[in-house]
């Protein structure tokens, strides 16, 4: 499965995380969470997968999908999500393919 991901700095990471759980949890345009642990959520976006790590001075980003269409088409929704929520913050996704992974 093709896979993007990206690290966006910010001292608010958990803050983010906490914030995006609660969104998702109401399943806005169908997606939906998938799995939640202590500072990270794993959400259904319908195509594609997307996991968010809080670290301490950054929020991790992780997309993968079953093709690059669908890729492209997801990460820059994430994108898009992630900056309007931390636009207060000058929040910047800047993302890097990290290849295929086994399915």
């Amino acid at each position: 499965m093709p896979v993007m991901e990206a690290y966006v700095a910010t001292e608010r990471a958990a803050r983010y995380v906490e914030q995006l759980s609660s969104h998702f949890a109401h399943q806005p345009g169908g997606m939906r969470l998938l799995d939640q642990q202590p500072g990270e959520l794993l959400i259904d976006l319908g195509p594609a997968t997307w996991q968010i790590v809080a670290e301490p001075d950054r929020l991790v980003l992780r997309v993968e999908a079953a093709d690059a269409g669908r890729l492209r088409e997801a990460s820059a929704h994430v994108a898009e999500r992630v900056e309007q929520i931390g636009r207060r913050d000058g929040l910047r996704v800047d993302w890097q393919s990290v290849g295929e992974h086994p399915a």
